[in-house]
């Protein structure tokens, strides 16, 4: 009997660990988000409430974020420097990466989402955070320059902010205002619909 027993123990031990390797290659693969309230836009820079940003930060990522300690933390930046008057911010990029559709992520990406969100016309609803820019200009592949209006010293704290996620601008380009329902970043997470 001991022996019957003793194959009944290692036969439930070998299904508890494939049951938990299988549930973390699934987990690894897919995610669903059920929310008890729906969320008003997947577009960052349109965005006020606290769920849509939230949800957004599944398909995008930033130049820079925070860690739990609140430090400022490169992302999708590797480095930046700040002019002595703290009116100018050269920003240099990782490498190789690119959007969920494919389209490189590069200084000419991180212009596109900054002439888009500090263009008044296009009325965003995060315009206010970022219309200390005066203009973002590519000085190669993976390097941008931002000048500002005015100083402010603590400007790469913004580039920190939730919103401040960069869009692939091949996507802008394929659906303009429709965005909001078609996120295309470089997050950990690919969309695929909305129910």
């Amino acid at each position: 009997m001991p022996s019957l027993k003793l194959r009944s123990i290692i036969a439930a031990s070998a299904f508890a660990t494939l049951t938990v390797l299988s549930a973390a290659a699934h987990a690894d693969t897919t995610g669903v988000m059920a929310v008890a309230s729906t969320f008003t836009t997947m577009d960052p820079y349109d965005a006020n409430d606290t769920l849509s940003q939230a949800i957004a930060k599944s398909f995008y990522q930033g130049l820079f974020g925070f860690d739990k300690d609140m430090k400022l933390q490169n992302v999708l930046a590797t480095s930046y420097e700040a002019s002595h008057d703290a009116k100018v911010y050269t920003i240099h990029l990782r490498q190789g990466v690119k959007f969920h559709d494919g389209a490189d992520f590069n200084a000419d990406a991180v212009k596109a989402v900054f002439d888009r969100v500090t263009d008044p016309n296009n009325k965003l609803k995060r315009y206010n955070l970022f219309n200390k820019i005066e203009k973002t200009d590519v000085i190669d592949p993976y390097t941008v320059k931002i000048t500002l209006k005015i100083p402010f010293s603590a400007f790469v704290k913004v580039l920190a902010h939730p919103s401040a996620v960069m869009i692939s601008p091949t996507a802008l380009k394929k659906y303009g205002k429709d965005i909001a329902f078609h996120p295309v970043g470089t997050g950990p997470f690919e969309f695929v619909e909305w129910k």
